[in-house]
């Protein structure tokens, strides 16, 4: 009987039954566990079938009353402005820049015709605002004009720039008042007994630079406005037990469900209709989680561990949610009410993009923020809206991470966005105050910071007990002080710089073709470390030393390169390496055929019996766009280290034949490359390997000349 049981659970169908059965329970429970029979959910507009009266004697806020008041408040305090010191120097260093730039035209040894052109190009280069003064002259003409003017001409145009900006900027100017300071310039210009032309000149150039002297400070303005509304005491009134708040057959207002909030007497009725409502809707969402796996990831709805987790997480943000929907962190009620905020929604969404996959976390985000919505009393739908974007925010960071301080950096992301999530819902619910808004900043980032330290402090108990290798753990195998690749490094230096380089070219182009970049470049760094129990017999680690293979047969040296996959994969293991940095070692090569001992093993042969099977890698073939990139990127990277004199024609030449050598040869054959791919990931291997074996250039005795100049230049400014 006893082992009918067991195998009865062992079976598939009944583990997944036994699991939707928890997680469904376990779900209406938490749900189910928030409503109360005790208290009243009511909107406006809403006819009372009941009369509702207080249980308490309570001194309440009219919000209504109070709000009008700090409007006013607000309204009435005057814009602060502060005086810029440098306004008048900046446009007196503008100005002269400009008229530097035309008399150095001026004097340079050139034809007069260059000279037009350069003044034109300077005249151009100022932003001349035609919407307040409309120049009589082109470009062109004024640019021949100076041609026309002596030194002595063109200083006192400049003088008189000067003097015009200073005569404007005497006056206090904010930006409101730059039009009137542009019409005194006009003003003051046109009565100036100079040439039209000229006056065009100065009227362009002050106009161009004259700036306000007086500046709008916001934030002073700001806190005037905070101070005031602040000053404003809350218009309170004081209700009785007792006291009737709501009268049956009345039409409920706001101002009467804000007193039932902050009585406390707000909230949803538990009855049977509501459990079985919760129910049903609790079903709904389970249905739709299991026909999206069902069309999109048939992999993780046949994987019983990865549906584990996933209802593990689901679970857990619900029962963090639950506790904290009990917490009341003031006596406001409107403060109170920002607590569903603080699900932490965004813990969860990060876990899954981690451990299982981005597109899944997003629809598990979805989710789990619908069912924040319910869980907190209030306004749902606002809760529900601020979890999922959080969550969403929190996706994005750690979608695909670089370094662990992503992971802490995401949570001030998500702060942040949380932030501003919150004040956006309050203004669209009308409720924006001093106080909400100092709550909604803090309670944000509580929440994002809170979210980043449940995700860090959860993941590696959950990548350990679902036996996931996350982009943590690649960052983790990445860290040069791994002892594998420092074992690597000293023992087989010319393998650790060659994976390095493999590394770094698989990883340029990974992005470009949908791949995972971090783990193609954590794949490559570990995909020879066979070759560490034999590295004197690979020829990057053959310093100046005799080759060790010229001393035995082709066939033994074919059999010593490929053991290295071997040797590699139970160096992996021993060393606890996950199963998919291991499939870098065993099909890095796939099938390839050891082309040089062959081809040596067939001088040597006389009679005909070498077979080409012997001298070919165990394989598998490379099986994701990631082992294939690998493969390509360590046969480029031999390749092209060996030639002679690399030029980017044969470094390009070199590469595609490597690549059509690899198609040919059928070892791309089970990967998902497309020839699209190929490409990119040609152009990608090009650009890399030319920067890396370009030629110097010998700079013009010219331009070394000017360089001199400037570091002397740079030289006497420093003294």
């Amino acid at each position: 009987m006893g082992r009918k049981i067991a195998g009865f659970f062992n079976q598939p169908i009944t583990r997944k039954m036994v699991g939707v059965a928890l997680f469904f329970g376990i779900t209406i429970f938490i749900l189910i566990s928030n409503y109360s029979p005790e208290f009243v959910q009511l909107k406006p507009d809403e006819v009372a079938q009941r009369d509702i009266q207080s249980k308490i004697n309570a001194t309440v806020i009219d919000e209504i009353k109070t709000q009008q008041l700090r409007q006013q408040a607000a309204g009435s305090v005057q814009k602060v402005y502060q005086e810029d010191k440098f306004a008048l120097s900046d446009t007196y260093d503008e100005i002269n820049n400009f008229y530097a730039d035309m008399k150095k035209i001026l004097a340079a040894e050139i034809e007069d015709d260059d000279k037009a052109a350069q003044l034109k190009v300077l005249l151009e280069n100022i932003n001349i605002k035609t919407d307040v003064f409309q120049p009589g002259y082109t470009t062109s003409q004024l640019a021949k004009f100076l041609l026309d003017k002596t030194a002595d001409d063109i200083e006192l145009i400049h003088q008189n720039s000067l003097t015009a900006s200073q005569n404007a900027m005497s006056n206090p100017i904010t930006a409101e008042a730059l039009a009137a300071a542009y019409s005194q310039i006009i003003g003051e210009t046109e009565q100036k007994n100079f040439s039209p032309e000229a006056k065009d000149i100065i009227n362009i150039v002050v106009i161009n630079t004259v700036r306000p002297n007086l500046t709008f400070n916001q934030e002073a303005t700001d806190l005037a406005i905070r101070n005031a509304i602040e000053a404003v005491q809350p218009v309170q009134k004081t209700v009785k037990a007792g006291e009737i708040i709501v009268r049956q057959g009345e039409r409920v207002t706001e101002e009467q469900i804000a007193l039932l909030e902050q009585l406390g007497m707000q909230k949803t009725p538990d009855n049977y209709v509501t459990f079985i409502g919760v129910c049903i809707f609790v079903v709904i969402l389970f249905l739709l989680m299991i026909e999206f796996l069902r069309r999109y990831y048939q992999e993780i709805l046949n994987n019983d561990m990865l549906l584990l987790l996933i209802g593990l997480i689901i679970v857990l943000i619900l029962l963090i949610a639950r506790f904290i929907s009990i917490i009341n962190i003031s006596d406001h009620p409107e403060i109170n009410a920002l607590t569903g905020y603080l699900a932490p929604v965004a813990a969860g969404s990060m876990l899954l993009a981690i451990l299982i996959d981005n597109r899944v976390a997003h629809f598990i985000t979805m989710i789990m923020a619908i069912l924040v919505g319910l869980l907190f009393e209030g306004n749902g739908l606002f809760y529900a809206i601020a979890a999922f974007i959080g969550g969403t925010a929190g996706i994005y960071r750690v979608y695909r991470v670089n370094q662990t301080s992503d992971l802490a950096r995401a949570g001030l992301y998500i702060a942040g966005v949380n932030i501003l999530t919150i004040i956006t819902l309050n203004l669209i619910g009308g409720s924006l105050t001093l106080n909400l808004i100092i709550f909604s900043i803090v309670i944000g980032a509580i929440n994002g910071i809170m979210s980043a330290i449940l995700m860090i402090g959860i993941l590696p108990y959950l990548e350990s007990a679902f036996s996931i290798t996350s982009m943590i753990k690649l960052l983790e195998l990445a860290n040069p002080n791994h002892y594998l690749l420092k074992k690597l490094l000293l023992e087989a230096p010319g393998t650790y710089h060659h994976s390095l380089m493999v590394g770094n070219l698989a990883e340029a182009s990974a992005e470009s073709i949908n791949a995972n970049p971090l783990l193609v470049r954590v794949g490559a760094y570990y995909h020879d470390i066979g070759k560490i129990k034999r590295p004197e017999y690979f020829v990057e680690n053959q310093f100046g030393f005799d080759n060790p293979h010229e001393k035995i047969a082709p066939a033994l040296s074919a059999l010593i390169i490929t053991a290295h996959i071997k040797e590699g994969v139970e160096l992996a293991r021993e060393a606890n390496l996950p199963q998919v940095i291991i499939s870098f070692i065993e099909q890095h090569h796939g099938t390839s055929l050891v082309k040089y001992f062959y081809n040596r093993a067939l001088e040597e042969d006389r009679d005909g019996y070498i077979s080409e099977a012997s001298f070919r890698y165990e394989g598998p073939k490379p099986q994701t766009k990631e082992l294939a990139l690998v493969m390509l990127a360590d046969s480029v990277e031999a390749a092209v280290r060996s030639l002679q004199n690399p030029t980017p024609d044969t470094i390009r030449n070199m590469i595609k034949s490597i690549i059509k050598d690899k198609l040919d040869d059928g070892q791309l054959e089970n990967s998902p490359l497309t020839f699209k791919d190929l490409e990119t990931v040609t152009k990608s291997f090009c650009k890399i390997l030319e920067g890396v074996y370009h030629k110097r250039i010998e700079y013009p005795e010219v331009i070394v000349k000017e360089f001199e100049k400037r570091r002397e230049s740079n030289g006497n400014n420093d003294n």
